[in-house]
């Protein structure tokens, strides 16, 4: 726009602007009044602001009458809130959250007005024309508080409402109006005249005139007039922050108005009109990440036109998926910035789209950390006649484009001119309008230019992906699709906790609810995927399932099969021979036996995975190392060894528990004297002979113990062991006896081998 300069004292240097309004401002925009300015639209249910007496003067405070009607609707269960015409200033917050209403869907509308917003190649005095609202909204809070905050809700539409900011306050509110966790908000064809915020919160930045926070938001023939924020603190007119989708069309952004006062464009610049913040996390039923920008107009008021910030912002921004502009009319500011600020996504493509006016700045476009920009048909003049992208850009395609220079670090850089049927951009837009009637949706129209353009000069690849195209849209495809399905095991029943895996053109993850279902929803039907289903302790013959530019809904079944593994090992004896005949459980309802082969090896084939399972081995006259062996939550075949040792056996009387014993020397059997009576020893005391069987030769650690019937304990001296001839199973052990053991009484002997103890067996003194 060329306009009379009105320089306004600024309060931030930073924010110094020229202020510009136009001589002799005539619309040309039609207006048509409605013909009822008081009668609500014709619904069930619907709330009237009217039956909770606002003034309605732009004076009085009606904040609490707004409030009372926002409480009513969500009484009601939502509906409609109807503002007849008046000029409602609110000076008290009115804030509503609709969570208590889970699926809530709330309209707030004023009295409609067929005065549209001007197209973007409008002349000035058409772009800064209002659209003859007559319900009208002025907040007046503090620079601390928010005018009106709504928040959980379903859908959400406010509709042909004029907000207007004070012609001499610095801060009309802080947020204007906030929106907060809303799956759909719609602004439309509403009008933001003259509001400045300069005020702010700790931890919540700069203020705006249009917040959304974890929303899908859409603001549709709309116009923003001499409205401004404060550069200083990052603040733009629109934010959107942990965003899930942002779209705006056919909208106006312009540094002044034509109302009494031209707005606040005075008192400082925005950071841009518009900025991408932080994208919210996907989830199965929000995978993508998009931000469509068609037919507006832009001023040069800000200090950036459209900003992507999102690493300024927490939490992590999840990728954004694609930027896309089209029909853009611009003019660039004069503070040496750029007409857009791009950081940190996938994919960006504008075509169409014009950048002028300009006399100081540094590019029409700065692109940063993008993997793919396509730049197609752009107008670039005056100064805003460059092109730039960082070194963290891995690919700039500038197709059919008017600049003066590409300023581009991109690892690929590619400048393409073709003749108006060869572009690949258009001849996308082109197909779409002949075949359907209607423009690309803007993934489908980035993927096709994107499949066009990897051709280069290969002409049967160009053809190849023609033909691509025209069959995808010869089935009338869907914008987007849904693929749903069903996870079961081997025997149909439903796998609850499967992980489903999307890549492709969209990646995202989901897991199987309690019935075996899975859902991912909102994908481009313009892509490619690949879907594969996983789960712990399962195999899925299906393996990965692809689906190609699919025209709508797709449905899957993943059959999955439970694992089955082994447990095995050996049992063997210190000099690493198998010990044959040893039983085996797994301890496991119901438990399972297996016996060790003649070298001593074992198997459990085909145990299920998943489960906890303990091996526990047993024989006769055998003690094992481990003396069990667990797996928790089998996954994988595994090996159990065992050692075995057999048990010392203190012989003893058959059918009873007494030792077989004699006096060393007289060979007498028990009852023994403590002490000897033939005074072959010089201590006087009885030596014994015991008799042990399975004490391997050279065995160390052997001991002999004595327990009374209290369990008190007494080491006995061994003072020989050794073979006995012709017998090598049988070992003799001579023991001398303690003067500590009772006389009279009995205690039973054990003898341990290697940490190993044996049998008891039963042995007398006499008196």
């Amino acid at each position: 726009m060329k306009f009379d300069k009105r320089l306004l004292q600024p309060r931030f240097a930073a924010s110094i602007i020229v202020f510009i309004v136009l001589s002799g401002l005539v619309t040309s925009a039609k207006t048509v009044r409605p013909t009822s300015t008081t009668t609500p639209p014709p619904n069930e249910n619907v709330v009237n602001l009217a039956d909770y007496n606002p003034a309605g003067d732009g004076v009085a405070d009606d904040g609490p009458a707004l409030q009372k009607a926002l409480d009513a609707l969500a009484e009601n269960g939502g509906g409609t809130l109807f503002i007849p015409a008046g000029r409602y200033l609110i000076a008290t917050p009115v804030t509503k959250d609709f969570s208590a209403l889970p699926g809530a869907k709330v309209t707030i509308q004023g009295v409609p007005s067929n005065t549209m917003p001007a197209p973007p190649d409008a002349d000035a005095p058409e772009l800064t024309a209002g659209l003859d609202l007559t319900s009208e909204i002025i907040p007046a809070v503090t620079d601390q508080e928010n005018a009106l905050s709504l928040a959980n809700l379903h859908q959400l539409t406010v509709e042909h409402i004029a907000f207007t900011g004070r012609e001499t306050t610095y801060t009309d509110a802080f947020v204007t109006l906030y929106l907060s966790d809303i799956d759909q908000a719609m602004i439309r064809h509403c009008e933001f005249y003259g509001i400045s915020t300069f005020g702010g919160k700790p931890g919540f930045g700069g203020g705006n005139v249009v917040r959304a926070l974890r929303s899908d938001m859409s603001i549709e023939a709309t116009v923003f007039l001499g409205c401004t924020a404060n550069s200083g603190a990052y603040a733009p007119v629109v934010e959107n922050i942990e965003w899930r989708k942002f779209s705006i069309s056919n909208s106006i952004f312009t540094d002044y108005g034509q109302r009494s006062f031209y707005g606040k464009m005075g008192l400082g610049a925005p950071l841009s009109w518009i900025n991408v913040a932080n994208a919210a996390a996907t989830t199965p039923e929000s995978p993508r990440r998009e931000v469509v920008i068609r037919d507006i107009f832009l001023d040069e008021g800000g200090w950036v036109g459209i900003t992507a910030l999102p690493h300024r912002w927490d939490p992590a921004s999840a990728a954004i998926d694609l930027i896309y502009i089209s029909g853009l009319k611009m003019n660039v500011s004069n503070f040496g910035t750029a007409g857009h600020l791009f950081y940190d996504a996938r994919n960006l493509l504008i075509e169409n789209s014009h950048y002028g006016w300009s006399h100081n700045t540094i590019a029409a476009v700065d692109i940063n950390r993008f993997e793919h920009a396509i730049l197609d048909q752009l107008t670039c003049v005056d100064d805003a006649n460059r092109i730039r992208a960082d070194a963290g850009t891995q690919r700039l395609t500038v197709i059919n484009s008017n600049f003066e220079g590409i300023d581009s670090e991109a690892q690929t850089t590619r400048v393409i001119e073709t003749s108006p049927e060869n572009d690949p951009v258009q001849y996308v837009r082109g197909q779409f309008v002949s075949a359907l009637g209607r423009p690309p949706d803007p993934a489908a129209h980035f993927y096709w230019s994107e499949m066009l353009l990897e051709c280069e000069n290969d002409n049967e690849c160009v053809n190849k992906q023609r033909a691509a195209l025209d069959e995808y849209l010869k089935d009338d495809p869907q914008t987007d699709f849904a693929i749903a399905g069903n996870v079961v095991d081997e025997n149909g029943d439903p796998l609850s906790g499967a992980t489903i895996t999307l890549t492709g053109s969209q990646s995202s993850s989901a897991t199987t609810d309690a019935h075996g279902n899975f859902r991912f929803s909102g994908l481009p039907t313009s892509g490619s995927y690949m879907v594969a289903a996983g789960m712990q302790h399962y195999s899925f013959t299906s393996g990965v399932q692809t689906v190609v530019h699919p025209a709508d809904d797709v449905t899957m079944v993943f059959r999955g099969t439970l694992n089955r593994h082994s447990i095995a090992g050996q049992i063997t004896k210190a000099d690493g021979s198998g010990i044959s005949g040893v039983t085996l459980q797994l301890l496991e309802a119901p438990a399972i036996t297996v016996t060790t082969d003649a070298d001593g090896f074992y198997s459990f084939p085909q145990l299920a995975a998943g489960e906890d399972y303990t091996v526990v081995p047993s024989a006769n006259g055998f003690v094992f190392d481990p003396v069990n062996t667990s797996f928790d939550d089998l996954g994988a075949d595994q090996a159990a060894n065992f050692g075995g040792k057999l048990k010392p056996e203190l012989i003893v009387i058959e059918s009873s528990d007494r030792a077989i014993a004699l006096d060393s020397v007289s060979f007498v059997p028990p009852p023994f004297s403590l002490f000897n009576s033939l005074g072959f020893s010089n201590d006087g005391m009885m030596r014994v002979m015991l008799f042990v069987k399975n004490l391997e030769p050279n065995t160390s650690q052997v001991s002999v113990t004595a327990e009374e019937d209290n369990g008190k304990t007494y080491a006995l001296d061994i003072e020989y062991t050794g073979e006995i001839p012709g017998q090598s199973w049988l070992t003799q052990l001579n023991i001398k006896l303690s003067p500590t053991l009772l006389s009279g009484k009995c205690v039973q002997l054990r003898v341990s081998a290697a940490g190993v103890s044996s049998n008891n067996g039963r042995l007398c003194f006499a008196n």
